[in-house]
């Protein structure tokens, strides 16, 4: 069976539900996969032919996948394992490895190649554990180039391959230095760009435009070295690179005019960080009279005031910050920030009064906690009285600090990759110096349900965004997720 298609990139499906559990009914996003439409963009540019499967977003099963990859008959096959924010990464490595077995199964010489953060920061174990014939470290772009090219594996940088039942590897890539040059091309076109829907406290103020959504990302990489995140594991690097604000404003009015997009997610790991990037895109929106819904990330100490009434004009409706923990010994043991309990009040205050909401990131179980301190989290929380929570576990995502040291202290981690998913079933989160997994998870979901049962709180959010936004939130907190942990 001839085909001229040189790549076929696949974003895993199959995992919704048991990522989310029947939250993903009404509650959870459908996020288009921007790395894959980043790497499309990238190996087209190099006169190769490319396609995308989103399996997630098209709600096909591994069999489905795997009889349009045979199909297809492309070349080379890369699954590409790269979440929307660090830890989404992992938790789709076990639909990662389903897909490539049904693959295999049907045609056992099919090349296929994994690429993204959870490969790259285990790249020997995922090469020993999936059924595969490529690894990738690194970002992954002249890593398939070189495959496509028929380059000798020596000769690929950041490939990870067996060769006469031993493990062979090159250093990792070097990383692109002028995104705005290099990674010039997002293959939108290749996405079902009408299947992808907004995360619901996105749009609370009308739930039923949800639809029309896109991310996309302004910069890779992060400065910081939070001890629960991995993102350094797919750039071999603490620092930023930009893409410029011409070429990021060129995107978002594509998926405004093209795609009727009015949703968006920066992806950023940090985009509330330097102002000369961040303030000259929100000019450029503002001048080119886009009206857009935008989401994006920003820090305790890196949101002034002065830059607010900017972003609000430009459509910055929602920032999300990591306030993480009440406790100020607990966040300085995990290397979260300087800033006080005054400051995170005085952070709320701000962007409250400049109209912008905020999704507030919470961890419990942080090597410090114990119960004592997770209450003065969960206080916080309902002190700062945020428009939307995100309440977490802490977790050892593969290639974060707390990950080697659950390594190097033999604790006990989930045996399944989906089990790293908050919501799973099967969930286990680490342990602290004074508490069990099971304490913590108890703790985190009695948290959840008391922050978004609280009567300031659902008075807040009528108040805001109406009954409607209300009655919503409230059917999210009757459907209970199931935890094996806490039947034991």
């Amino acid at each position: 069976m001839s085909s001229n298609l040189d790549l076929l990139l696949i974003n895993v499906g199959g995992t919704k539900k048991k990522v989310y559990q029947d939250l993903s009914k009404d509650f959870s996003a459908i996020e288009p996969p921007f790395w894959a439409a980043l790497t499309a963009g990238f190996i087209r540019n190099k006169g190769y032919n490319v396609k995308i499967i989103d399996a997630n977003a098209e709600n096909l099963t591994h069999k489905e996948t795997a009889r349009i990859v045979k199909e297809d008959n492309p070349k080379l096959t890369n699954i590409v394992v790269y979440g929307q924010h660090p830890s989404a990464s992992t938790q789709l490595m076990t639909g990662v490895g389903e897909l490539s077995n049904e693959i295999k199964k049907i045609e056992p010489n099919r090349k296929i190649i994994l690429t993204g953060l959870h490969p790259s920061a285990l790249p020997r174990r995922t090469l020993k554990e999936e059924n595969c014939d490529f690894v990738c470290q690194g970002e992954g772009f002249y890593t398939l180039q070189g495959l496509l090219e028929n380059s000798k594996p020596n000769n690929i940088p950041g490939l990870w391959w067996k060769e006469n039942g031993n493990i062979r590897n090159t250093p990792r890539e070097k990383n692109m230095q002028n995104l705005s040059k290099e990674l010039d091309s997002v293959a939108w076109d290749l996405l079902p760009m009408d299947k992808y829907k907004a995360h619901n406290w996105q749009c609370l103020d009308n739930l039923d435009s949800r639809f029309g959504y896109a991310s996309i990302s302004t910069s890779l990489g992060c400065p910081f070295t939070c001890d629960f995140c991995s993102i350094h594991e797919t750039f071999g690097e603490k620092r930023i690179r930009t893409w410029d604000s011409e070429w990021v404003v060129n995107q978002l009015k594509t998926l405004q005019e093209k795609y009727n997009i009015k949703n968006i997610k920066i992806i950023d790991e940090m985009f509330i960080l330097n102002s000369n990037h961040f303030m000259e895109i929100a000019e450029k929106i503002i001048k080119e009279d886009l009206k857009l819904n935008i989401w994006a990330y920003g820090r305790v100490d890196t949101i002034k005031e002065k830059y607010l009434g900017k972003l609000k004009k430009a459509g910055f409706n929602w920032l999300c910050v990591g306030y993480e923990a009440g406790n100020e010994k607990v966040r300085e043991d995990v290397h979260k920030g300087k800033f006080t309990k005054d400051s995170m009040i005085e952070n709320r205050k701000i962007i409250k009064n400049s109209g912008i909401n905020v999704i507030a990131n919470y961890m419990f179980g942080l090597p410090e906690d114990n119960l004592d301190s997770m209450r003065e989290t969960l206080d916080l929380a309902k002190e700062l009285n945020c428009e939307f929570g995100n309440f977490y576990c802490t977790t050892a995502m593969p290639g974060s600090q707390l990950y080697k040291n659950a390594i190097q202290e033999n604790v006990k981690l989930s045996k399944k990759w989906i089990d790293y998913a908050q919501h799973s079933y099967n969930f286990l989160p680490l342990p602290t110096k004074h508490l069990s997994p099971k304490e913590v998870l108890e703790f985190r979901d009695y948290a959840f349900d008391n922050y978004f049962k609280n009567p300031e709180y659902l008075k807040m959010i009528e108040s805001e965004f109406g009954p409607k936004a209300e009655k919503h939130l409230k059917n999210m907190t009757k459907t209970k997720l199931k935890r094996k942990l806490l039947e034991e």
